[in-house]
């Protein structure tokens, strides 16, 4: 990608005299290769020759042309003048005329890193439609993979995993390998909060091999995430911290992944009573949440405030607000995350009857999303509590494969297999197949009866 980032540079100079917005489309490309890197001062010097180009109002690009600069302060660390930008392009995003399809899914990585996971998957959905409708099959696995990482970010893990899932294999088939190792990546961090271990580390280390011949910084940062965090959620809280240590010190030190996996460092070195180890995690997620200004951000800052307090009067008060900032937000597993710990210091703290309130918000939470270890967690805390706990009904969702789960959602619209076929690239007896496989897991025999069953 270093060599490919050079072609770009060379490609602008050479046609910019010719065509100003073409060379700026390219060095847009460029910027977003270098960031794909993590290259700081490749980031820079593509924003500074895009800033360099004579271009008019007229090239409707002004607003790309601040962004690539944001995105240079972004890897300097200057949040604050990175994040507004950001903010204006992705408020403007859907005015983005058809044909433009590349920049809106831009778009959907600058909400991704400014916390607007709720406009970044609305964004996604609506590049993957034109993608879809007018034929542009390179650019659909970039668009999936982009909603696939803003449905994790939402606590859709099922979603996100049977996005990728669709993804995956129509890269395989037009030979994307980072797409390839980019969906893996994204399921692997589903995998982690659902507790499949093996799957988890089979595809994070899959993920983590091809980075380390095809260097992508992005792509990397969320298999490290996954399996730090499949050992927070096992209890592991040692190897889960140094893991995030050595993360956030390496080449995703200037990306996104060190802000958003920070509250899960806190947690693990709060649970060693290493509270020192949390400084810097927590300055840095600070940093960010202040600029990006995202309620479920300042609910989350407050959870990791109320573990490192110095009293339970300090705690009580970034409890509460975490709790009022959650009722803003819309982030499910992150509210339960908070309720859990919340539950878990309030039970602590003699105040049993209080506590089953949280915990048992947490548990339907995380039983809701597939949440395994963090659900178990939450059973065996309910039940220190003094309560008993019966545990859970079927869960529908995970009974099917992924590309299962796709299929029979669509079905429950009431649309064709055929229809089905042409929105998924499969055949319509393929379609048939899985819906042959998926009626008995669901203890269904018509179509009709998909619609009444609750496969979120």
């Amino acid at each position: 990608m270093h060599d490919a980032h050079r072609i770009l540079l060379d490609g602008a100079a050479s046609i910019s005299v010719l065509d100003r917005k073409a060379a700026a489309l390219i060095l847009l490309d460029a910027v977003r290769n270098a960031w794909y890197l993590s290259d700081p001062a490749a980031v820079a010097e593509s924003a500074a020759r895009l800033a360099e180009l004579p271009l008019s109002p007229e090239d409707g690009l002004d607003g790309f042309v601040r962004a690539a600069r944001a995105m240079a302060d972004f890897l300097a660390g200057d949040l604050d003048r990175a994040l507004p930008p950001f903010r204006e392009l992705i408020a403007v995003a859907v005015a983005i005329p058809a044909g433009m399809t590349a920049l809106r899914i831009s778009l959907c990585s600058l909400a991704g890193i400014s916390g607007d996971f709720d406009n970044g998957e609305a964004i996604a959905q609506s590049a993957i439609e034109e993608c879809r409708s007018v034929g542009l099959i390179g650019l659909l696995p970039l668009a999936q993979a982009v909603l696939a990482i803003h449905q994790m970010y939402l606590g859709r893990f099922r979603d996100a995993v049977t996005t990728a899932t669709e993804g995956r294999r129509l890269a395989v088939d037009i030979g994307h390998t980072h797409r390839v190792a980019h969906f893996e990546s994204v399921m692997a961090m589903a995998s982690a909060v659902q507790g499949h271990e093996q799957e988890c580390r089979e595809l994070a280390e899959r993920t983590i091999a091809h980075v380390a011949a095809h260097p992508v910084a992005t792509i990397v940062g969320w298999a490290e995430w996954a399996l730090g965090l499949l050992d927070l959620g096992q209890g592991r809280f040692e190897a889960a911290l140094e893991r995030f240590d050595a993360a956030a010190r390496g080449p995703l030190r200037h990306q996104i992944m060190p802000i958003y996996f920070a509250p899960d460092q806190i947690e693990a070195a709060v649970r060693l009573g290493l509270p020192a180890r949390a400084e810097q995690p927590l300055a840095r997620f600070a940093a960010w949440a202040a600029a990006a200004g995202h309620p479920w951000a300042e609910a989350v800052l407050h959870r990791c405030r109320a573990l490192l307090a110095h009293d339970d009067h300090e705690a009580e008060q970034h409890w509460e607000q975490a709790a009022r900032s959650h009722a803003e937000a819309n982030r499910p597993y992150e509210r339960a995350r908070t309720d859990l710990l919340h539950g878990e210091w309030l039970r602590r703290n003699r105040r049993r009857h209080e506590s089953r309130a949280r915990l048992r918000a947490a548990l339907e939470t995380f039983e809701r999303v597939g949440a395994r270890p963090w659900a178990e967690r939450a059973r065996a805390e309910l039940r220190a509590a003094g309560e008993n706990v019966a545990q859970g009904g079927p869960d529908l969702a995970a009974l099917l494969s992924p590309q299962e789960q796709q299929v029979v959602r669509l079905a429950a619209t009431g649309i064709t297999n055929r229809e089905i076929a042409a929105q998924l690239f499969l055949s319509p007896k393929t379609v048939s197949h899985h819906l042959y496989r998926a009626f008995p897991k669901l203890g269904v025999t018509t179509r009709t009866e998909l619609a009444h069953l609750d496969l979120s």
